[in-house]
């Protein structure tokens, strides 16, 4: 499924004025299979192509030069041709730092600036050193500039076309949550709802970006957030399932946060967590319209704090494709604790997809949910892509 000439397009305007802008001959884009091919999407956004192992693409800034693509894997090259509409797919070989310096000079690129762009920039993760000093040394004319921060800026707001395919994968990932709470059963343990969980949207053409859970009775709760690597553990009536889970679509993900209670209502106190994330979500959500910022968003949270509770993940993140700014971070209860106005931070534009994500948690650390959301942020406030209720979910 791949996007509209348009789409791509308006893509290859925007890096090629990236470009005009740095006075950059090219930019060379790096991505790995991390994150489930999602430390692809730099590369991905031009090529529409999400490598399993690595990839490189060349894109030249001259419009009459051809962008290239080179895979990590050879046995891979013929079905990067089928997906990618890049003119030129080749295997990188095993010293893919030479292939790419190769193609720059055929493309008569040994002088003046040429732009990289990694993995990402929230992390500040590059090219792989290697690469990047093999590069240097067989063409020394070149100035190489990171410009992995101005190219993801580019992908911060999301077209129509882009905003289309995120309700596809908001769509997938709601099957999923909804399998989880069918199938909460006790006995069933926590890696067999994973499997339960992807299964869901596997078998509708999406993939697996990441199912987070942690199972633990409601009356004795072992921790404040999903786990990363599902347990050995079986489902118990009474117990509380926190999640995260994202399905893709294509390279564009949702994103989902509810908890599940198995056959039991939640208890007063798991009740009282709900309904503060709920009208933490509800304040970031109403007040997260264009032109808003960070500031706003940490000032429309307040409440988590006035519970007397903290958060432990992000209370916003950046999302579609990979986490990126606008980003708030765990550090914002020191604003709710001390009563301090938080600076404004990042501009929040309209068009931008943002997981607003609260994660109310005891001091201690031992009791927290999740309940949230992938947005796209509209003049008017936060639309949620996703269809499941704000309510705390129970399975029979």
């Amino acid at each position: 499924m791949r996007f509209s000439t348009d789409e791509m397009t308006r893509r290859y305007r925007l890096a090629r004025g990236l470009m005009e802008q740095h006075e950059l001959e090219a930019l060379v884009l790096f991505g790995n299979s991390g994150v489930n091919r999602h430390n692809n999407v730099n590369p991905f956004w031009l090529s529409q192509y999400l490598d399993m192992h690595h990839c490189y693409l060349v894109v030249p800034r001259a419009e009459d030069l051809d962008s290239a693509l080179f895979v990590g894997l050879a046995n891979h090259v013929p079905n990067a041709r089928e997906i990618s509409d890049v003119p030129v797919v080749e295997w990188g070989g095993y010293e893919a730092g030479d292939s790419v310096a190769a193609r720059l000079a055929e493309l008569g690129v040994e002088r003046g600036r040429v732009g990289l762009v990694g993995v990402g920039h929230t992390w500040t993760i590059g090219m792989p050193w290697q690469h990047y000093l093999r590069i240097r040394e067989l063409l020394p004319g070149l100035e190489l500039l990171d410009v992995t921060a101005d190219y993801a800026r580019l992908r911060a707001v999301k077209s129509p076309e882009e905003i289309e395919r995120l309700r596809g994968a908001a769509e997938l990932t709601d099957l999923a949550i909804l399998a989880l709470q069918r199938e909460a059963k006790p006995g069933v343990a926590e890696y067999e709802l994973v499997a339960i969980a992807e299964d869901a949207y596997r078998r509708r053409g999406g993939a697996v970006r990441i199912t987070f859970l942690r199972s633990m009775p409601m009356d004795a709760p072992n921790g404040c957030l999903p786990s990363q690597n599902p347990s050995e553990r079986r489902l118990e009536r009474g117990d509380v399932i926190v999640t995260e889970v994202s399905a893709s679509l294509e390279g564009y993900s949702g994103q989902i946060h509810r908890p599940i209670f198995v056959g039991a209502e939640p208890t007063a106190e798991w009740q009282r967590l709900f309904d503060v994330a709920k009208q933490a979500y509800d304040g970031v959500a109403a007040g997260m319209h264009a032109g808003s910022t960070e500031g706003d968003a940490i000032r429309n949270a307040a409440v988590i704090g006035e519970a007397g509770y903290a958060i432990y993940d992000d209370l916003i993140h950046g999302y579609g494709t990979d986490i990126h700014p606008p980003l708030v971070d765990r550090s914002c209860i020191a604003y709710w604790r001390d009563g301090a106005e938080p600076p404004p931070g990042r501009t929040i534009e309209r068009g931008m997809a943002i997981v607003i994500q609260p994660n109310p948690i005891t001091p201690d650390e031992r009791m927290g949910l999740q309940l949230g959301a992938l947005t796209v942020v509209t003049d008017g406030g936060a639309e949620c892509l996703h269809g499941l209720p704000f309510e705390p979910l129970l399975a029979a």
